[in-house]
């Protein structure tokens, strides 16, 4: 069973390697990259969902001849949507599960305010409600200049983008959210609903928007025990 994993705005392959501590060997973990950051940072930034959407594809097209299952994190999780509806038009096999965290339904109505436009300082304040920017990166200029273009193209893409409302899938997902994430409210999660047929499973954990890396063992073992009973081949 492989496991493709696609991380949240400024994220990149590293950000889930806790979770590949926590899953059992049987269980092939796959963090993708995307252009601009990590082992692709020479690559220049995407800044745009279909651009996005179309460089994970062409990372995993060859690679789901077997059981998978994908798992993104906020941005991540609305591109692990358009992902798997790109495979199904392309007459790929499904996978056995989508796995999201710390995201509204796609289909939730876009905010009022654009932080992708605003100054430097203003921008880096807004993404910081969100809680992922460590107070280490905050405190070197080296590395807030990093950072900060690539926060700002993911956040230029997801401002930018308007989700169609697409047809619901016949495909199990887990909405995994933290109970004090004030971004993501209990009433967006459940629209993650509209995406599929089947009944969703909601799976509440302690933390705020970034709960996964305090809570990546418990994420590991309800991500296992999910996959364990789908078939090996």
């Amino acid at each position: 069973m492989q496991l493709f994993c696609i991380p949240y705005a400024g994220g990149n392959a590293y950000s889930f390697l806790g979770l590949t501590k926590h899953t059992d060997d049987w269980l092939q973990v796959h963090p993708l990259e995307t252009p601009g950051r990590g082992r692709r940072g020479q690559e220049p930034l995407l800044e745009t969902i279909p651009e996005l959407t179309e460089d994970l594809l062409k990372q995993i097209r060859s690679r789901v001849n077997g059981p998978y299952a994908l798992y993104g994190h906020s941005l991540g999780a609305y591109l692990a949507n358009l992902v798997i509806r790109r495979l199904l038009e392309e007459r790929h096999a499904p996978p056995c599960h989508l796995f999201v965290s710390g995201a509204a339904g796609p289909t939730r109505l876009k905010p009022e305010r654009l932080i992708h436009r605003l100054p430097k300082d203003e921008f880096l304040s807004e993404v910081g409600k969100y809680g992922g920017l460590p107070k280490e990166v905050l405190a070197l200029q080296e590395l807030i200049d990093y950072f900060e273009p690539i926060l700002r193209a993911d956040f230029t893409a997801i401002e930018n983008d308007r989700y169609p409302g697409l047809p619901p899938l016949d495909l199990d997902i887990t909405v995994m959210t933290g109970v004090r994430d004030s971004l993501v409210t209990m009433e967006l999660v459940r629209l993650w609903q509209a995406e599929t047929r089947r009944p969703l499973t909601i799976e509440p954990y302690p933390g705020d928007h970034f709960f996964i890396f305090e809570q990546w063992p418990r994420i590991g073992e309800r991500i296992c025990n999910t996959l364990r009973p789908y078939p090996a081949g």
